[in-house]
């Protein structure tokens, strides 16, 4: 195979920083490494595969449906299958009839096979009713550009089908995509948003990346070894392997030459293949998760919300929220007109959503009051005049006003807001001395800022900061961000209170 150097360029070292060593970071691996010593305590394999043990998403619901017309073999329950080399050989053999992957069985491969049909089977329960959940996802996306069905089991090895796995290097969700290769693939990372974690996006992501990766290789256990370490190390490693140039090159071909890592990456994808595909012959059946595919609705937000919010008004369990929508790092959805996100919810619940959004988002939970709080008295503290302000007011009764003024908290009501702006005036006013004058009228210059009266606006369901500025005479977006310590990136959610100040 010829590879274009144009095509390397342009396509494969930008990918370069997918090329990370599992071990010691050699930029050459090692070759000494003996094919059959595949399981190490910190395998990535085994380490996603353990993952699954902290899953909350099956909190209490580790049941198993109809066993009895699964187990069409009549294994008793306890029953642990075992197969020789030429069952296996045979039925792996058959997966590659109708498939343009090349199905290759050796001890490798069945080393993991006995990894996830023997030592880890409660786990492979696990992932086979996570599989009810994510299949019809990944193979409707997989049809759609042409990449082969069975790379549907490629999130297994990569993630166990934990949508919010995280690698050691920092790969993360289903599909395990770095923050750079993401980026290459529109998968957008902020400090509240991981849209590689979000499984539709990064499905698609993950197609587009596959199909680029074969337009280049033209085989499909090579396109898993460059999805794995990075085309840069396949790339090298053909050229340590000096493969005649009219020979085929194969992934096995040059296996020994790819980082420890990869080069049982594809054995185990090929075992997870069998393993998911010959469940029943090994006594395995689905542990079904809360909630299959075809129980989770969708709605397109554009004004932000918690996921706790949610949570508390609709009587749903956080943790099925946070599986639902493992992109939102915080809890919180920060959705506006211009930018809108997702909500995942079950479909049971979808109707109760939509008939109650208004109240959703005015709701508050009891930790969102207090955090509110604490970020009005935050804000209190910033605009109250200091000791030294206070010191130059100058007489004592002046500086007792001033005080009066700033004690007053922002979470008063409107009310006491108008009576403490009163109380300023009148103590002004009866101020008789020019200079006792003169000295109050400074003081009350510097607590209100030149406002006459202050006043606290609840935010509603489809306020902007233009809106609520425009009615308001005299206001600007730019004082209310001033009054409310709001930076320009930051957006106001309804039922929040802004301090609005006017001047006439």
């Amino acid at each position: 195979m010829t590879l274009s150097k144009k095509t390397i360029f342009l396509i494969l070292f930008t990918l370069l920083s997918q090329c990370i060593f599992a071990e010691n970071n050699s930029l050459i691996p090692s070759v000494q490494q003996k094919p059959d010593s595949l399981f190490i305590k910190d395998n990535p394999v085994v380490a996603q595969l353990d993952s699954l043990v902290n899953v909350k998403f099956f909190t209490n619901t580790d049941f198993i449906t109809d066993v009895s017309k699964l187990n069409k073999y009549k294994f008793p329950k306890d029953s642990i299958p075992e197969y020789s080399d030429s069952a296996y050989r045979e039925r792996i053999n058959r997966l590659g009839v109708n498939s343009p992957f090349e199905f290759v069985y050796n001890q490798q491969v069945r080393n993991f096979i006995d990894l996830y049909a023997i030592k880890k089977r409660q786990l492979t329960s696990r992932m086979l009713g996570m599989a009810e959940m994510y299949f019809p996802l990944f193979e409707e996306q997989l049809d759609k550009y042409g990449v082969p069905l069975e790379l549907k089991f490629l999130p297994i090895i990569e993630s166990a089908l934990n949508p919010i796995a995280r690698s050691r290097v920092g790969a993360s969700g289903l599909w395990q995509f770095m923050l750079s290769t993401g980026k290459l693939y529109d998968l957008k990372v902020t400090s509240y948003v991981d849209d590689r974690c979000d499984p539709y996006k990064a499905t698609v992501a993950a197609c587009k990346f596959l199909s680029d990766l074969y337009s280049v290789y033209h085989d499909w256990a090579l396109v898993l070894a460059a999805y794995n370490c990075g085309p840069g190390c396949v790339n090298r490693a053909i050229r340590l392997a000096n493969i005649d140039t009219a020979e085929r090159i194969t992934y096995w071909k040059i296996q020994s030459f790819l980082p420890k890592e990869t080069q049982t990456y594809v054995p185990a994808f090929i075992a997870v293949s069998y393993v998911m595909s010959y469940a029943t012959e090994h006594n395995l059946y689905p542990v079904q998760p809360p909630l299959m595919h075809c129980d989770i609705d969708s709605i397109t937000l554009t004004h932000d919300l918690s996921l706790s919010q949610i949570s508390s008004y609709l009587c749903i369990s956080n943790d099925n929220l946070q599986m639902l929508n493992p992109a939102y790092r915080k809890g919180i959805i920060p959705a506006t007109a211009e930018t809108p996100y997702v909500l995942r919810l079950p479909r049971k619940i979808m109707d109760d959503f939509i008939n109650n959004e208004t109240a959703i988002y005015c709701y508050k939970t009891p930790q969102e009051i207090n955090y509110l709080a604490q970020l009005q008295q935050m804000a209190s503290v910033k605009t109250s005049p200091s000791p030294v302000a206070l010191k130059k007011a100058g007489t004592s009764t002046t500086s007792a006003t001033a005080q009066t003024t700033t004690t007053t908290t922002p979470a008063t009501s409107t009310e006491q807001a108008t009576t403490n702006t009163k109380t300023e005036s009148t103590t002004a006013q009866n101020q008789t001395k020019p200079k006792a004058k003169t000295t109050t009228s400074t003081a009350v210059k510097s607590s209100t800022n030149v406002y006459n009266k202050y006043v606290y606006h609840t935010v509603q369901a489809g306020d902007s900061l233009w809106s609520i500025a425009s009615k308001y005479s005299g206001v600007t977006i730019d004082e209310i961000r001033k009054l409310n310590n709001l930076s320009v990136k930051q957006t106001i959610f309804p039922g929040q209170k802004l301090k609005i100040g006017l001047k006439g």
